[in-house]
This record gives C-alpha cells, sequence and structure tokens, in this order.
C-alpha cells in the first residue's frame, strides 16, 4: 500500500512539473517570430521587396500551426489604400556620403527628385524668428522669401531657439513651397530632433530632406542628392485573422497586433523589432499557449497590416467585422513588447478601471514588473478603431528599454528581453481572468 502511494504522489508530482513547464512562457517560441519578423528577408515588413506581404504569410503559417481556425477559406481580409513610396534615397554633404535613417531621411510625400544645377537659397533663421514679433515683420518676411526661393534649392539652417510655438512652424515651412514649381529642387532642413522615419498616404510635389544639425557647417556644399518615391493609389495588404474555440463561445476575446513596419529604403532596413515584431511575437506566444490550454472565451487573434501607414488595417477591420463587435467583451492590443524594466503603460486604464485593478492585483500578487501604469484614452494604436465604436479595449506597452524608434537601430539585439517572460505571465494571467 505504502508503496502504490509513493507511486501516486510520484506520478502527481511529475505531472504537476509537466503542467507547469506546459504553461511557462515558452521563450524559444517568442525568439523564433522575433527573429524570422526582423529577418532581412522581410524587408521591414514594409512596401518593397513584398516584406509586409511575405510577414503576413509567414504569420499565416504559424496561425495553421497552432491549429487556429479561420473565419472562411483562409485567415486573410484583405483591403487596399494609397500610400508613397520612397524606394531610395541619397545624399552627399561636403564630400560625406550620409547613411538613410541614421544622418538623415526624407519627408514621407516626398516626389521623386534628381541633383540639379539650381542656386540654393538659404533662409535666414534670425529674420524668420524675429519675424513673429509683429504682423507687419510677419508678412515682411513672407513676401521676402517668396521672392527670394523661386527657382532655388531651399536650405532651411539648425533653428537657433527653444521656443516651441516658432520650431512648430519652422518644421512646417517647407509645406508653403508646394504651390511654387519645385521641378528637380528640393529642400533641405538641419535639425537636433531626433530623425524619427515615417509614411505618407498622399505624394507632395516638393521633396524633403531632414538632416541631422551635425552636417551643417557655414561652408555647407551640398554635393548630390536624390529620391526614388513611388506612389501607388491602390496598395494591397492583409489582415491576419484566426480564433480558438472557447469554453464559452457567446463572448469573445480578442488579442491583437500589427506586424507591419516601415521597410526599406535603398539597402537601409527598418528591422522594427520593438515595433512591432516584438507585440506580435507576444500574440503569438500567447495563441501558442492557448492552443494547448482552452480559454475561458472564444479567442480571437488579429495580425493587422498598415498600422504605420495610418491603423488602416484595424480601421478597415471595424468597417468590415467578421462577427458582430457587440460580442468582445475584451480586447488587449499588443504594440512595442521589446521592454519591460520599468514596467508597462496601460492606455484606457482611466477608462476601464475595474479591468486595470484586475491588472493591478494579478501583477502585485505575483510581483511580476515594477510597475502598471495608468493612462487615459488615446488613438495611437489598433485598438482605437475599436473603442471608438464601443468596444472595451486596452493598448499595452512596455516601458524602459533603449528607445530606438522608426529607425534602423530598432533591432532584436537591441532589446531588453529579461522581462519578456513577466509581461507575458501578466498578459497570460488577465486574460484568463476576464
Amino acid at each position: 500500500m505504502l508503496t502504490l502511494k509513493i507511486r501516486f504522489f510520484g506520478l502527481i508530482f511529475w505531472l504537476g512539473i509537466l503542467v507547469g513547464n506546459a504553461q511557462s512562457f515558452d521563450k524559444k517560441y517568442f525568439k523564433t517570430i522575433l527573429d524570422s519578423l526582423t529577418s532581412d528577408s522581410f524587408a521591414g515588413r514594409g512596401y518593397v521587396e513584398d516584406g509586409m506581404m511575405n510577414a503576413g504569410m509567414y504569420l499565416q503559417n504559424e496561425f495553421q500551426k497552432n491549429g487556429v481556425k479561420a473565419f472562411s477559406e483562409n485567415y486573410e481580409q484583405t483591403f487596399t489604400f494609397p500610400i508613397n513610396v520612397i524606394k531610395e534615397s541619397k545624399l552627399k554633404i561636403n564630400g560625406s556620403e550620409l547613411k538613410y535613417g541614421i544622418d538623415f531621411i526624407v519627408k514621407p510625400s516626398s516626389q521623386s527628385v534628381s541633383e540639379s544645377k539650381l542656386p540654393f537659397y538659404i533662409v535666414d533663421t534670425q529674420h524668420y524668428i524675429e519675424s513673429f514679433q509683429s504682423k507687419e515683420k510677419t508678412r515682411a518676411f513672407i513676401v521676402k522669401d517668396a521672392e527670394l526661393q523661386k527657382r532655388k534649392n531651399i536650405i532651411l539652417p539648425p533653428l537657433p531657439t527653444v521656443v516651441d510655438s516658432i520650431q512648430k512652424y519652422y518644421k512646417q515651412w517647407a509645406n508653403i513651397y508646394e504651390k511654387d514649381d519645385n521641378t528637380s529642387r528640393a529642400i533641405f532642413r538641419f535639425t537636433s530632433d531626433k530623425l524619427i522615419a515615417s509614411l505618407s498616404q498622399r505624394q507632395s510635389p516638393v521633396s524633403e530632406f531632414i538632416i541631422s544639425d551635425k552636417y551643417y557647417t557655414k561652408k555647407l556644399r551640398i554635393n548630390s542628392f536624390s529620391v526614388e518615391s513611388e506612389f501607388h493609389s491602390d496598395f494591397e495588404a492583409k489582415n491576419i485573422i484566426g480564433y480558438i474555440e472557447g469554453k464559452n463561445n457567446d463572448s469573445i476575446v480578442v488579442i491583437s497586433a500589427h506586424y507591419d513596419h516601415l521597410g526599406k529604403v535603398g539597402q537601409t532596413i527598418f528591422p522594427g523589432a520593438s515595433d512591432n515584431a516584438s507585440g506580435t511575437a507576444m500574440m503569438m506566444t500567447l495563441m501558442n499557449y492557448f492552443s494547448q490550454y482552452q480559454p475561458k472565451y472564444k479567442t480571437v487573434f488579429m495580425a493587422f497590416a498598415a498600422e504605420e501607414a495610418g491603423i488602416l488595417g484595424a480601421d478597415y477591420y471595424v468597417n468590415h467585422p467578421l462577427f458582430p463587435l457587440s460580442k468582445i467583451k475584451f480586447l488587449v492590443n499588443l504594440d512595442i513588447m521589446g521592454a519591460g524594466d520599468k514596467g508597462i503603460q496601460v492606455v484606457n486604464g482611466k477608462i476601464f478601471t475595474k479591468e486595470f485593478e484586475k491588472l493591478i492585483e494579478i501583477n502585485s500578487k505575483n510581483d511580476y514588473l515594477r510597475e502598471v501604469k495608468i493612462r487615459g484614452e488615446s488613438c495611437n494604436s489598433d485598438h482605437c478603431p475599436f473603442f471608438l465604436n464601443g468596444v472595451p479595449s486596452f493598448f499595452i506597452y512596455t516601458l524602459g528599454g533603449k528607445g530606438f524608434y522608426h529607425d534602423p537601430n530598432d533591432t532584436v539585439e537591441n532589446l531588453d528581453l529579461s522581462y519578456s517572460e513577466k509581461v507575458y505571465n501578466l498578459l497570460r494571467d488577465f486574460i484568463e481572468k476576464l
């Protein structure tokens, strides 16, 4: 009898270990997804070399491996939108070839332009600043500037002021030249701001280079420059969507993340490791878990495209839902999951206080993260279209790390993944207790 009891409790012990291991964070799977999405083969998951399309196909394959069901014959929800694609850009100043994304970027709406023999007009920044003293001075500056800039390349030197309102106008100053003849000319704006690349759904009739101010000198020589851009009026992208049956299928929990990024300009890739390969990898790791342990509610996984172009994939879904939005009990959107040393931020925490308090309770009980910070509503990720249509939702992102954002240095190597397991555990526990 004693031997049987020992064997019985031994079996229970080993089953407990097996279940515990199965429920733990699958670091290998998380890292595999992260490394794959940031690999050169996906070209920054953007608009050249079929980067976004290939990343979507990769995720579909992972959905299938995890036994996730599709709402139709496949996981795809296809939509189109306009986008201006910067395919290549080069700039040489004072004999040095500048690196795209590090030393300079171009305004995402820029049209194609190549080096010309047009003269250069340098905006007088001191007179620009003084022009804000009165309406008369403002008018005089604008009239003079309008005359001096005609048929010339324009240089906007670094602005020697800390007045935010004046800086704001200066950053938009290039827009006033759109109405003029911009054939073969460009604008060169030097700035101390961090260079943050982005996307545009329009193409403007002017090209603007945004350059680190360390390259501005009194003996400035712009040796050569070029932009190759291509406007697509109906670029095709795909949301990837599937679900796992729950113990209760009357209500739905949604876990979402956008898998797209900025893509590639010339030979410069924007890997988008933190934003948002990390969020997609976290979503996929939760999918992997719930494929083994049936969730309480039907759980839908939404990998959105074209977030970087204006939250377009999520917006399209809300206007073309695969099931009534009213069935969604809660949506958890994951964007920027590549840190955690300073905790997490919860957008909409001030709106959905009951759910936020549940997050706080779980975190305090298990001592997962340093802090769970609360924030009000903000339309800054894929949760937004859902929230605006009455869906209870959180947008959760990690705090800390090196802070590389929309630049070529947002790589896996620059992430701090030592907190990924704790973030995962908190998210898993929260979703299970909804």
